[in-house]
């Protein structure tokens, strides 16, 4: 074993004191594990550590966690705790000044816990609510196609309308937003307020009355009547359905959905995406760290999974919807139209989904940038009315929660378009001191990390997160460290699938303009032709300008409007409209790898083999090359 191998794989201890923080910041190519020593604190208690709320397992399961691909993060103790670490860290040092985890953090999840329960008991105590909010929605995945005008042009009507159909206040569970600069730990205190909440001791049922009979019946497809003898009347496979779901109603826990509203984070499941992100305490009441290719600890089923682990990342089901730009600012018109859809669609998922209700929403928002406020922060107005945000956190920015104070002060006396007369809820604004383990990320990290996310994608995870995944393995360590020998995240290698299709198989589209310039950068008394929102299709085969945009592209595969056209029809025979093949869900992801321009054929990599899920494709500005 050389050098860099026996320093890798260096074992030493650490001792956190109590309400204390370990932090470390990996560099490409290193790797460190982490383990919950259970020898008893100086006063005798058990030991206790947990990285952004997600608690370590120590005891007679102690287990190793691992960490790479340029991980960055800190492990917390509030009665004290000794770590075993293995491997190496370019910087990892414990904190001298006093983490915001043990005080405002917690106090803010105590207050989002009250609020929870609140809702618990109010969707307890009125069985024909549940009835009422279920038959609201006659679909609950369906998304309406509206809600912004499309030709209401953002700097002229920053608010926008967010109008809905599905939204009633009855038992709602806290609906949180996160604000800040750029590197102000958002994630990290959505990660943390996700975790403590998988990890309450409550539990997120209805009961065994009346309201927890009609959720019953929904869960189970009905429509949410109580009929006498309903336990008779059920078939032997319903019977052991609600024999599972009995027990799955003992476990305690809530289920929150986060909403990822920064399409640069890449969750879930790439970046240019906006997400709805259900979580539930089942299998694992925890989102784990082990590389930021999972900003929230989580993954879908398209890249597959292993049996849940110390560092396997949360499966979800995610719901996303493309917006093709990693920033808002490129185009806040389509930006806003998104989010409405989006908001949309969560709606009608908490009129039936009453665990996640009365759990309420986690949601992360871009970083606040100085021109923000030209526009009287525009997308963060629009995106709380859409979403009925009721709590805005700002971290570490005096005059960002000034201005949100004065905003939405009177936020109460707002009317919901198409709400029948409902109005917007108060909105609380809390102001929170940032962590000083932040660290701030440069261009270049970030490009890396959005390369890795691609390529995990397709090609899976990798052993242990030293890879390079460009083939240089000269710089990975040579011994393997404890809990680096399952791929990080969870997520296993992957054997993606090239095909070759004619051009006319798939049809791709574009969303506006690729740039546009700022109405006032226009001649005086010129006006501009609406475009930033208006449906492109590209036609390959005749335009090289096209063939240019789409070689080396992501592009999202979209649900077929209108169920597609069927074996032999492209999507487009059954006429969607615009707003249906944007507003659609994302169904996956392909890669083109290749045009051959004299045979009209493209090349695309697809994680799976198989006929792809859809012939209707978006492009975006994200793009990739397969090295």
């Amino acid at each position: 074993m050389d050098g860099q191998g026996e320093s890798s794989t260096q074992y030493r201890r650490v001792y956190l004191p109590p309400k204390s923080e370990y932090r470390f910041e990996l560099e490409p190519y290193e790797q460190l594990s982490i383990r919950l020593v259970s020898n008893a604190t100086e006063d005798g208690s058990a030991p206790d550590a947990e990285i952004f709320g997600a608690e370590l397992v120590g005891g007679n399961q102690e287990r190793w966690y691992p960490f790479g691909d340029e991980a960055k993060a800190a492990v917390s103790s509030w009665r004290g705790a000794e770590l075993e670490i293995a491997g190496t860290a370019s910087t990892e040092y414990l904190a001298d000044e006093p983490s915001p985890v043990y005080a405002s953090y917690s106090n803010l999840h105590l207050y989002l816990e009250r609020r929870r329960i609140e809702a618990r008991q109010a969707l307890r105590r009125d069985a024909k609510l549940l009835s009422t909010l279920a038959s609201s929605v006659t679909d609950p995945t369906y998304i309406a196609p509206r809600t912004t005008d499309p030709s209401t042009d953002t700097e002229s009507d920053p608010s926008g309308t967010a109008a809905t159909t599905a939204y009633r206040p009855e038992g709602q569970g806290p609906r949180v937003m996160v604000l800040g600069p750029e590197s102000a730990g958002k994630t990290s205190l959505i990660k943390f307020l996700a975790n403590y909440a998988l990890r309450s001791p409550a539990v997120a049922s209805l009961g065994k009355g009346d309201a927890g009979k009609v959720a019953e019946s929904l869960r189970t497809g009905g429509d949410g009547i109580i009929y006498p003898n309903m336990q008779s009347n059920l078939s032997e496979e319903a019977k052991k359905a609600k024999a599972e779901e009995a027990k799955r109603s003992d476990i305690t826990g809530w289920w929150p959905v986060v909403v990822n509203l920064d399409p640069s984070d890449g969750a879930a499941p790439l970046p240019c995406c906006l997400s709805a992100l259900p979580l539930s305490p089942l299998p694992l009441a925890s989102l784990p760290s082990p590389s930021p290719v999972f900003p929230f600890g989580t993954s879908t089923a398209t890249t597959g999974a292993i049996p849940p682990g110390a560092s396997t990342a949360h499966g979800v089901a995610p719901l996303s919807l493309w917006l093709g730009k990693e920033n808002i600012r490129d185009n806040e018109r389509h930006f806003r139209r998104v989010v409405d859809w989006l908001a949309e669609g969560i709606e009608r998922r908490l009129a039936r989904d009453f665990r996640s209700r009365m759990s309420g929403l986690l949601i992360d928002m871009p970083g606040v940038i100085t021109a923000d406020a030209r526009s009287k922060y525009s997308f963060i107005q629009h995106c709380v009315r859409a979403f009925k945000v009721d709590t805005i956190i700002v971290l570490g920015h005096e005059k960002l929660n000034l201005e949100m104070s004065k905003l939405f002060a009177a936020s109460d006396q707002i009317p919901i378009p198409g709400s029948q007369g409902l109005s917007m809820p108060k909105v609380n604004v809390i102001k929170l001191p940032k962590s000083g383990g932040v660290v701030e990320l440069d261009e270049t990290y970030r490009a890396r990390l959005k390369a890795l996310q691609v390529k995990t994608y397709f090609y899976g995870g990798s052993v242990g997160g030293g890879s390079n995944r460009n083939g240089q393995d000269s710089a990975m360590p040579k011994a393997v460290l404890p809990g680096h020998g399952d791929p990080l995240g969870g997520v296993p290698s992957l054997s993606p699938y090239s095909t070759t299709i004619p051009f006319d198989l798939l049809e791709v589209y574009r969303v506006g303009q690729e740039s546009l310039a700022p109405s006032s950068a226009l001649p005086i008394g010129a006006s501009r032709t609406v475009t930033e929102t208006q449906l492109v299709k590209l036609d390959p085969a005749n335009s090289t300008a096209d063939q240019t945009s789409l070689l080396h592209s992501i592009l999202a595969l979209i649900q077929p409007p209108r169920g597609g056209g069927g074996a032999g029809q492209p999507d487009s025979s059954t006429n969607p409209t615009d707003d249906e093949i944007i507003g659609a869900p994302i169904l996956g992801f392909v890669h083109v790898a290749d045009i051959d321009t004299v045979r009209k054929k493209i090349t695309l990599l697809s994680p799976s083999t198989g006929r792809l899920p859809s012939k209707t494709a978006i492009l975006g500005s994200l793009d990739w090359q397969d090295v």
